[in-house]
């Protein structure tokens, strides 16, 4: 248990069992990275790729992939670095920004739940329960996942409260969910309910709590909690968890955290506790790749980030991992999702995570009393422009409408509601996310209306930048943040024009081309090593190659024509699209989709 070689990719964990296919998949998280949003669809559709993805593998995975994945984060709290790439619009419709669930507390859950069907359409369900976020963090994390299936149509209780939760999702949301999303949910959850689940080894019970739902009830903690023996792994902490859930065993706790979120708690918050944190030199860590020494396989794991709760009572250990914090507003106000494993002390218990002989043990250190820490006032001030930020993302509902004009296309950004108040000294703008640099400033009490300059349909985007500012003592402090506003007005051929950039010569039109042919390997004629690709023209020899890669495809997997066609047929219908395909294409395109459809009716 918590071994630190034993180590998983989160988009390991997303991944299909083989032969699978991903019928639908929710997930849950505080803060979303857009760039790192757009690996996941891969992993739906079980790509393998390295830190640098192709793009026409993206603009793929994305198309199959991105009507079949809903993500909930909280508004605000969508990362607002450099824009990652045109492909995001695929991701517009997945991305559900959710308000606050009340004043000062945030949506916090890191859970997935996904359905994949075998070959012959039977369903299976995996959930994922993290303590990270969808970010490219490198923090020292959790990830709990096990799978199941439907053996009978009865429910079982205990699923009951993911079944829930689930189902909520929608309503969390600021903006309304298209009905047929709201319905797939819907579907998704009622199977749920149904789902026999495969237990880790050793495992007797799983218990599913989410946390902070709208008229729910709230986590007992003095019933979950209670026990001889504790452990408590959490990035952050607070006094009043400290007396409500260690001190009643407090010569049976241990605490482990962040030596500087420790140093914060009042001294006499401590007395009786074994406390702990990571020993920096764990931080550094070896891929696992037998090199050890090799510079370039080290990765720098910067912090604490997991959250485990090792609870031992009646000679059984409650296990508790997912999003909850030690904290006051974990269990009371924010949205959380723990879920709970008991099983055997022995396998479970606390010697079993953290005792003398746990792989654990070894990254840990006793933690030292520093010095104190002069307050930051720009981390302070810094904080509450997030604060700022997340209040209008959740209370706002942001639209981009557009519409064509003699000059291009003109995105107008307008608001359902009023801007909230905006304290004095503290500037506020919105921008395009992929022109921030043309920013409009915005002012409280007044609903939004601001209209873009003109641009081409490809580079109109439902992500909006929403920044904040103040001046402190001569500093400008700053945040920002991305919102996804909801999109009206678009053309249908949106889509295509994004992806002609992604294939916008022959060369990548190939590479596309075999990619949804399934004939990446190098097999196909006129693309081995020495024969210059598919660089010469398309006339009547280059054009003998693309027509037995289209043969083949007919005859080995024709449903690859139909997902081809898909792209091929809008771009053959527009002016940008015609150019990326050279000429002679429609040669051996329309014979080949003319063999595809007198298939389709022979099976009708």
């Amino acid at each position: 248990m918590l071994a630190p070689d034993n180590r998983a990719l989160l988009l390991d964990a997303l991944r299909p069992p083989p032969d699978y296919s991903l019928d639908h998949a929710v997930a849950t998280t505080f803060t979303l990275d857009l760039e790192t949003a757009l690996m996941v669809p891969l992993a739906f559709a079980g790509f393998r790729f390295d830190e640098n993805p192709n793009p026409v593998e993206i603009m793929v995975a994305l198309r199959r992939m991105s009507d079949r994945l809903d993500i909930f984060c909280q508004a605000g709290a969508i990362n607002a670095a450099a824009w990652p790439s045109d492909l995001v619009a695929l991701l517009e419709r997945s991305i559900h920004e959710v308000k606050r669930p009340r004043a000062g507390r945030i949506f916090h859950p890191k859970v997935w739940a996904l359905r994949s069907l075998d070959p012959s359409g039977d369903p299976s369900f995996r959930i994922v329960v993290l303590s990270r976020n969808l970010t490219a963090s490198r923090s020292w994390d959790t990830v709990l996942w096990f799978d199941g299936r439907i053996r009978d149509r009865r429910p079982i209780a205990n699923n009951a409260p993911l079944a829930r939760f689930i189902a909520a999702l929608p309503g969390l949301a600021v903006g309304e969910s298209p009905i047929e999303r709201r319905d797939a949910l819907a579907e998704l959850a009622e199977d749920l309910r149904r789902v026999h689940w495969e237990l880790p080894d050793g495992a007797r019970e799983v218990h599913f709590h989410p946390i902070g739902l709208p008229r729910a009830r709230s986590f007992p903690i003095e019933e979950h909690f209670s026990g001889y023996r504790k452990l408590v792994i959490s990035p952050f902490i607070r006094e009043k968890f400290i007396d409500d859930v260690l001190v009643p065993a407090r010569q049976g706790a241990i605490l482990i955290s962040r030596g500087e979120e420790i140093d914060k708690l009042q001294p006499g918050t401590l007395g009786g506790l074994d406390i702990y944190e990571l020993d920096p030199a764990s931080q550094l860590s070896a891929d696992d790749d037998g090199d050890d020494g090799a510079e370039q396989n080290r990765t720098f794991l910067t912090n604490l980030h997991a959250k485990v709760f090792a609870i031992e009572s009646a000679r059984l250990a409650h296990l508790f991992v997912g999003s909850a914090n030690a904290t006051e507003g974990a269990f009371n106000g924010n949205v959380e999702f723990l879920c709970e494993l008991v099983g055997p002390v022995a396998k479970f218990g606390v010697d079993a995570l953290v005792g003398d002989d746990a792989p654990l043990r070894s990254m840990l250190t006793p933690y030292v009393v520093s010095d104190t820490q002069e307050i930051d006032q720009p981390s302070t001030t810094g904080r509450a422009l997030e604060g700022l930020l997340v209040d209008i993302a959740g209370q706002v509902g942001f639209r981009t409408a557009i519409a064509k004009q003699a000059d291009g296309w003109v995105p107008r950004i307008t608001t359902d509601s009023e801007l909230p108040q905006i304290p004095v000294g503290t500037g506020v703008t919105i921008a395009a996310h992929n022109r921030p640099t043309e920013t409009h400033e915005l002012h409280p009490g007044a609903p939004i209306e601001i209209e873009l300059s003109p641009r081409e349909i490809a580079d109109v985007t439902a992500f909006l930048q929403l920044t904040a500012s103040r001046t402190e003592e001569g500093t400008v402090i700053q945040r920002s943040t991305v919102i996804c506003s909801q999109l009206d007005g678009e053309p249908d051929d949106r889509y295509h024009e994004i992806f002609a950039r992604q294939i916008d010569t022959p060369e990548k039109f190939m590479r596309l081309l075999a990619l949804l042919m399934g004939f990446v390997s190098g097999n196909v004629a006129g693309n081995a090593p020495g024969s210059g690709g598919w660089t010469g023209s398309w006339s009547t020899g280059t054009s003998q190659g693309v027509l037995e890669l289209l043969a083949r495809a007919l005859s080995e997997n024709p449903e690859s024509i139909d997902h081809l066609a898909k792209i091929v047929e809008p771009l053959r219908g527009s002016a940008s699209g015609m150019a990326i395909l050279p000429p002679g294409w429609d040669d051996v395109w329309i014979p080949a989709l003319e063999a595809r459809r007198a298939m389709q009716e022979a099976g009708s």
